[in-house]
């Protein structure tokens, strides 16, 4: 090919002006291509940012309920609305991308402003729902239970009572006994709100068994007591008592009068019969109320307990004081006086109680 002599002949001036012409076009080809790169990362920050967790000072929870039948959309804007996600379309829009939108499940959700969208999806798709908190106070009695089951939202008090009489939950765990009164292990659960009565119960019987069976092979042999027996006893104590430091002493008043065949005289055993009404007792109602619960008429021990005690009520049961205290009177201040006649008792009696 032969070389073209006419670009020498080119003057200085055009030449340059060919190179600077080259050289712009470079130019612009790389800044449109920084431009480019520069838009998609501000994008990605943006998203990101839209995408990540709401944050704040500090993080705060809340339980965030999905009702059933509930949109992707209709999920967004509650959150949105409750401040966990800055955007209800872009919520919308990423379930649908990474096809959540139609797995998400009703429940309630603990949503907190440290979870980005994506963790929050996949919270609710997974049906991850927030546990309960059910606190069995001790003393409570299976009746007071459900009505607190129903008051923290799990379900009827008449289904949990219902359940409650099931005759293969007794046989399950080995409890003799005509009803899971005093068995129902006072403590703190989580629950999922979905959980049905027959679990819940179940889980309070694994936790007595848990905690109690290595107190009753702790049992000493000058306690005669069964097993029911133990419990049932503990339950009284546990209404009597309102100090723990008074707990085995009371124990002691309740042992010295069964190993001497004397009533136990118990009010409490008398108020479960009545159904713990919300008055004073009577004297019609000590001697005259017909029911194999009520200590004043009959003697020993009461055919089941009267709530569910707690560890400390167990133990006490077990373990009485070497006291040989026969009565005792509230001092009305959480306390009693203790006495081994029956005389100190009425003079006890008149101090604290003017009768």
């Amino acid at each position: 090919m032969a070389f073209d002599w006419r670009f020498l002949k080119s003057s200085p001036q055009s030449i340059t002006s060919g190179l600077r012409s080259s050289m712009s076009w470079s130019t612009i080809i790389i800044a449109l291509i920084f431009l480019y790169a520069y838009g998609i990362l501000i994008l990605y920050l943006c998203i990101s940012n839209l995408l990540g967790p709401v944050g704040g000072s500090s993080s705060t929870e809340e339980i965030v309920c999905i009702e059933p039948g509930m949109s992707a959309a209709e999920i967004g804007s509650l959150l949105t609305g409750k401040g966990f996600t800055r955007s209800a379309i872009l919520f919308r829009l990423t379930s649908a991308l990474n096809g959540t939108s139609r797995n998400l499940k009703a429940g309630e959700y603990a949503i907190s402003t440290d979870m980005s969208m994506l963790r929050i999806l996949h919270k609710i798709a997974a049906g991850d729902v927030a546990l309960r908190r059910f606190t069995i106070p001790e003393g409570f009695t299976v009746s007071q239970i459900a009505t607190l089951w129903e008051e923290k939202g799990f379900n009827k008090a008449a289904s949990f009572i219902e359940a409650s009489r099931d005759p293969t939950m007794k046989a399950k765990y080995g409890i003799d006994s005509n009803s899971l009164e005093g068995y129902l292990f006072p403590d703190t659960y989580m629950f999922y709100p979905s959980i049905s009565e027959r679990e819940a119960i179940g889980e309070m019987l694994r936790q007595f068994v848990k905690k109690v069976s290595c107190l009753m092979k702790e049992k000493p042999t000058e306690v005669t007591l069964s097993p029911h027996e133990v419990i049932s006893l503990a339950s009284i104590i546990e209404k009597e008592a309102k100090v723990e430091d008074e707990k085995p002493i009371i124990s002691a008043v309740f042992h010295n009068r069964l190993r001497r065949g004397r009533r136990l005289e118990s009010c409490a055993t008398v108020l479960y019969s009545l159904g713990y009404p919300r008055r004073k007792l009577t004297d019609s109602d000590l001697n005259s109320t017909e029911s194999p619960y009520n200590t004043y008429i009959h003697k020993g021990l009461p055919p089941g307990p009267i709530c569910n005690p707690g560890l400390g009520s167990i133990a006490a049961a077990l373990h009485p004081s070497n006291e040989g205290y026969l009565f005792f009177v509230s001092k009305n201040d959480g306390t009693h006086y203790f006495t081994k006649n029956y005389r100190d008792f009425l003079n006890a009696k008149r101090k604290y109680q003017g009768g």
